[in-house]
């Protein structure tokens, strides 16, 4: 059984993991320079990749391919990056697999990185054994993915199932990155919190505006010690992905909603509330939806890759 490479560039971090057999052997984890574009990027890669190789005594010949996951919208026949939001947005004039194969002699496969975690917790993780499922990732975006009987969602444009987080839940709401209003990701994300606590009437008598961060890690905490302004954005956020969730699965139909991203280090509060929300709201007469954390919510996407190479190298 040989190796795969599995990278997953993310917006802050990006991970390039070495595995065999399903097993995550090693990984290493660089800085990503996102605004600077994705061609800056590939040396640090190719060091990177480089470094997984020489520390374990592997040749190129041991590797089987390359996996690549990339946040925007990707044509994963093609392997190519076909659209960015305000991340490497040279992405799309990027020759992935060329470079793939003059730096290697590897086949590289691309796809969204939303797509890309799903596969790696429907394969490995908190999905196995459901053919009908719904992945979220709760983080500075918001990206969705579906798997729908037992057949990743993709579409001709290969946006299917990939835009939840830009699914509008208040059409009179906040201008989006994508140019829409009132999305998901518009009204309860990373990116939105900081506007979504200073507009907020009461913000200069919170404690909320002492803190020096202010992201989903301080929300939670002055929540949890009662501010009146952290409850309520928190209470609204929840009430956004809520709504966002049930949308997906009135459209799609799962038996299962998997949760990921860094928003869910706090899972412990947001799974229960979005649970009853879900549970109440919902048109389900077949049941109840289940919510679940992901198993491996900083690497579902690296298990993903190494299923994306081994099951494109074997067709």
């Amino acid at each position: 059984m040989k190796f795969t490479i599995a990278i997953d560039l993310g917006g802050t971090i990006i991970k390039t993991g070495l595995i065999k057999e399903g097993q995550l052997i090693d990984k290493k984890e660089i800085v990503a320079h996102s605004a600077s574009g994705l061609k800056p990027q590939l040396p640090e890669l190719e060091e990177a990749i480089g470094g997984l190789l020489t520390s374990n005594r592997i040749t190129r010949r041991d590797v089987l391919g390359i996996g690549f996951s990339f946040a925007g919208l990707v044509d994963s026949t093609e392997n190519r990056i076909l659209s960015t939001n305000q991340k490497y947005d040279d992405g799309p004039e990027t020759d992935l697999v060329g470079w793939a194969f003059e730096k290697w002699n590897w086949p590289l496969f691309a796809m969204n990185d939303a797509r890309m975690a799903l596969l790696g917790e429907w394969q490995h993780g908190a999905g196995v054994g459901c053919s009908d499922l719904v992945a979220v990732t709760l983080g500075t975006g918001i990206g969705t993915a579906v798997v729908i009987g037992g057949k990743l969602l993709t579409g001709k444009h290969f946006q299917a199932g990939n835009l939840g987080g830009h699914f509008v839940v208040n059409h009179k709401g906040s201008v989006c990155t994508c140019g829409n209003i009132g999305c998901v990701e518009a009204e309860a994300s990373t990116w939105r919190l900081p506007s979504l606590l200073k507009e907020h009437p009461g913000f200069t008598e919170s404690a909320m505006k002492n803190e020096e961060v202010l992201d989903f890690r301080s929300l939670f905490r002055q929540a949890g010690n009662g501010d009146r302004v952290a409850k309520e954005v928190l209470d609204h956020c929840l009430s956004v992905w809520a709504a966002g969730m049930i949308t997906m699965i009135h459209a799609f139909d799962p038996e299962m909603i998997i949760l990921s991203g860094g928003i869910m280090k706090s899972s412990e509060i947001i799974l229960p509330a979005l649970q009853e929300k879900v549970n109440e709201r919902a048109w389900t007469p077949w049941g109840k939806v289940k919510l679940v954390k992901a198993r491996f919510p900083d690497s579902a996407a690296l298990y993903g890759a190494d299923y994306l190479v081994r099951s494109s190298v074997n067709k």
